[in-house]
């Protein structure tokens, strides 16, 4: 028996995390009331119980349980078979079963470390945490003196916020294998939840003086004394760590953050600078630093000069880090210097040519210059560069509509869809189908844009933007006005201070003749407007339905003029304002 109770440990590996020494040199120990089989019966059992192993390694659990499960009807009382055929239930998510069969195991063998421990991680998974609890607060007692049940126990504790008692087991834990710094900070954060700030500190003096030279323990004691509203004796000590190490970076970055509390900028990213200089940080703490301060660098007018510097030299320092050059093009951006960014922009592609990020950096920059060619351009470089990017061929397509080409934009889209694989990324896939739709709009061909307002709306029904468009040109042909009133009535419940929406559904309830409740809608359109939209179709269609409401023409003429103004100049707006409005009937 006992050498199926040794391969029993090689097959448990994987289930405990333990380390293969320290299990193999654990010895089962042999059940006195175990059964004597015959010389046939052993090698049956002995033959079902390998096969057992090998199809559990191949991963046939159920065959596997079947083949153990012979080896039981032979002897029922073999712990470590029992052991071996709990994993299995388990795997199989037989969990009562698994349950029963390791406390048969654990009742043959009571003391197996091995046994007890799967025991608990049984009670675990099958959320039975007190029954958990209990059986590890009893190996605990049984070995005091080894730190897996450590490890195993005090988690436990902490999830039941028995703070008190995992405190009490890391100061055993301690004894056993001195101060260290995990154990250190976990009793920190215990204290901390116990509200004990003296003991958390307390903590960290026991670091510093067992490792006097550590000037990060000493810093980490400042940081910590800033949490406890104690600054100034904080400051002394990132002082005293500075004198004695005047590059420490740690204590930079710390002196950074006493002076942003006390409100002196200048000080605090004088302190973030040095330590962004500061050779001894590495680079993903530097990186993190820019990314928290990034937007107080680009602010800090007076030290741009030395925010500029800093960035030349991080990318000296790191060439091939491609944030610290997207940091750096987007400091040159916020100081409008465009091209110098796109020029970084080109270094980063030059590492990296499947940066999508970058590609789409460089060409929201020409989009803003409406330089819809050179995006253009920029999106089939991206297309050959990301294989077929489907994210470049939508920017592609939107430049070729605003480039005046609807046809050749409609064409990039139709490319677009072959690549589109069955069930993926369908919401961008509806927001291809709705710009086809906008297309098809523009070159008047209403049937092929409702078709494609639907493909749309069936990859997302919840595509606000679709809702909307499909529902005004709906108003605009006087066409099915109550599937357009439904759709935007769902744009304003869920936006319903979008003046866009607002006046959508204003324009349908003009549209079936319901003036009341489109002055309603026009009027909240107008009053959520913001000072950057253009007003000029708001204006119109307040002026209209001021119009047909018969209450006051006058005001109904003065939105026209107003309308005009912001730069319609449609025909039927003149004419309106020319007539002074038109018959009703």
């Amino acid at each position: 028996m006992s050498i199926r109770l040794i391969i029993l440990g090689f097959s448990a590996l994987t289930f405990f995390s333990c380390s293969t020494s320290s299990r193999l040199s654990e010895k089962a120990t042999v059940p006195a009331n175990q059964i004597i089989l015959s010389e046939d019966d052993q090698r049956s059992f002995d033959y079902y119980f390998y096969e057992g192993l090998r199809l559990k390694e191949e991963g046939q659990y159920q065959q596997a349980l079947d083949s153990l499960g012979k080896s039981l009807s032979l002897d029922s009382l073999d712990a470590g078979l029992l052991a071996e055929i709990a994993q299995l239930q388990s795997q199989l998510d037989n969990k009562e079963e698994s349950i029963l069969t390791m406390q048969k195991a654990l009742h043959q063998d009571p003391d197996n470390w091995w046994f007890n421990m799967q025991m608990i991680r049984l009670y675990l998974r099958n959320s039975r945490n007190q029954e958990a609890l209990t059986l590890a607060e009893q190996l605990h007692k049984k070995n005091p003196l080894k730190e897996e049940v450590y490890n195993l126990l005090i988690p436990m504790y902490q999830q039941s916020e028995k703070y008190e008692e995992a405190l009490k087991l890391y100061d055993q834990l301690e004894s056993i294998v001195g101060v260290n710094e995990r154990i250190s900070f976990d009793k920190m954060r215990l204290n901390l939840i116990l509200n004990q700030p003296r003991k958390a500190t307390a903590e960290i003096d026991k670091l510093i003086q067992k490792y006097p030279y550590e000037n990060r323990f000493k810093v980490l004691k400042g940081d910590f004394l800033m949490q406890l509203r104690q600054p100034e004796k904080a400051l002394e000590i990132y002082q005293n760590v500075l004198a004695d190490e005047p590059r420490n970076p740690y204590a930079q970055i710390s002196m950074s953050e006493y002076y942003n509390s006390t409100g002196d900028r200048e000080r605090s990213m004088e302190y973030i600078i040095e330590a962004l200089k500061n050779n001894q940080l590495e680079i993903e703490t530097k990186i993190e630093i820019i990314g928290q301060h990034i937007e107080n660098l680009l602010k800090a007018d007076s030290k741009l000069e030395d925010t500029e510097n800093l960035f030349k030299l991080l990318i000296e320092y790191y060439p091939l880090d491609e944030r610290v050059h997207e940091y750096y093009a987007a400091y040159l951006q916020h100081q409008k210097r465009d091209l110098e960014a796109l020029d970084v922009y080109e270094s980063i592609l030059a590492i990296n040519p499947t940066k999508e990020s970058v590609w789409f950096s460089i060409m929201q920059v020409h989009f803003s210059k409406q330089d819809y060619e050179k995006v253009i351009e920029i999106a089939d470089r991206a297309i050959t560069a990301m294989d077929n990017n489907l994210r470049a061929y939508y920017f592609k397509a939107i430049s070729l509509d605003l480039a005046g080409k609807p046809e050749k934009a409609l064409e990039t889209h139709h490319q677009a869809f072959a690549l589109f694989k069955e069930g993926e990324q369908v919401v961008l896939k509806s927001d291809f189908y709705a710009h086809v739709a906008e297309l098809h709009i523009q070159l008047k061909q209403k049937e092929e844009a409702y078709k494609a307002y639907e493909e749309a709306l069936s990859l997302n029904p919840d595509n606000i933007g679709v809702l909307n468009n499909y529902a005004y040109n709906l108003s605009i042909d006087k066409s099915d006005l109550a599937k357009a009133e439904r759709m935007s009535a769902r744009t304003i419940e869920k936006e319903p201070r979008n003046s866009t929406y607002l006046d959508t559904y204003a324009w349908i309830f003009y549209q079936q003749g319901n003036y009341s409740l489109a002055k309603f809608y026009i009027e909240r359109a107008i009053s959520y407007l913001k000072d950057n939209q253009d007003k000029g179709v708001y204006l119109e269609h307040y002026g209209d339905i001021l119009w047909m409401t018969r209450t006051n023409d006058e005001k109904a003429i003065e939105n026209w003029q107003k309308a005009w103004e912001t730069g319609i100049r449609t025909e039927e707006l003149k004419l309106k304002i020319e007539n002074r409005g038109w018959k009703r009937e």
